[in-house]
Parts: C-alpha cells; structure tokens; sequence
C-alpha cells in the first residue's frame, strides 16, 4: 500500500510526486516568511524567537546562505559590524550550530569590544527617548556628554 504523503504545514495531502514536505500554498507562505525575517534582521538588527522556529522549517543551506548575506549586508554599513548586528548573527549562528569558518567568513567580533549604536535622542543607559540637547538623562541620570561635570 502507497504511503500518502502529506504537507507538514497544513496536513493537506500531496498530490504530485515530489520530495517536498510542503504543499504550494504553504511553500509559498514560508518564503514570504523568510524574505519578511531577512527584512528584519537587515533592517531592524532583530531576530524574534518566533522567527526561529519558522527558520527551523528550512534547509541548512538556506540558513547558511541567510546567514552569509546578513554578515555580509551588515558588515558593510557604515562603521562595519555595530553590536546590535553583532546580536542577532550571534543569535543566528548559535540557534543552527553554524561555524563562521565553514562558511569561509571570519570569526564575529567579540559583543563587549562593540559600542552599541544609538539614536541621538535615545540614553544608552536606559534607552527612553531624551533630547539631544540634555547633559543627563532624566530617567535613570545617566551623563550623556563626555565633557559635562555635575555639581557638588
């Protein structure tokens, strides 16, 4: 007797002859999917748990290759890797066992040498939104300004 052979998504069953484990319909849904979490991590510097277990439903090599385009896009902006870039490959490669090396990039910098880039109206103690213009946060008092010195 013929297993029947169904999509792992949906359950739908497939008709074609195929190796795929997904019906056209839900293959589709995941590459939108996948093109939406690139989007994230390239533009947001952001890779949700949720993301992960979408990820999980793709080839190895798909991940590798995400994973070369993402160090790559971000190790080419302005200023190289900054930490937040750093973050979420970190999270990329240790979620899949992935080795820079296998891959021929080189090893991610170290997270404590980054600085964490900011926007300027944001403290980067407690990152609440904050004028530009302040010399200390008003939340948690932070000096923001290098050269400022409160009074005794």
């Amino acid at each position: 007797m013929e297993e029947i052979k169904k999509c792992e998504e949906c359950g739908k069953v497939l008709k074609d002859e195929t190796d795929e484990p997904y019906c056209k319909q839900c293959d589709e849904k995941l590459d939108k999917q996948f093109d939406n979490i690139e989007d994230n991590i390239f533009i947001f510097k952001e890779l949700l748990d949720s993301e992960i277990k979408v990820l999980e439903k793709f080839d190895d090599e798909d991940i590798k290759d995400l994973f070369k385009r993402a160090y790559t896009k971000l190790s080419r902006e302005e200023g190289g890797l900054k930490k937040e870039s750093v973050i979420v490959l970190n999270k990329l490669k240790d979620s899949f066992n992935l080795k820079e090396s296998e891959m021929g990039l080189e090893k991610l910098p170290d997270i404590k040498d980054l600085k964490r880039t900011l926007p300027k109206d944001e403290c980067p103690e407690c990152t609440k939104k904050i004028k530009e213009d302040f010399n200390l946060c008003p939340y948690c008092g932070c000096i923001l300004k290098d050269d400022f010195v409160p009074r005794s």
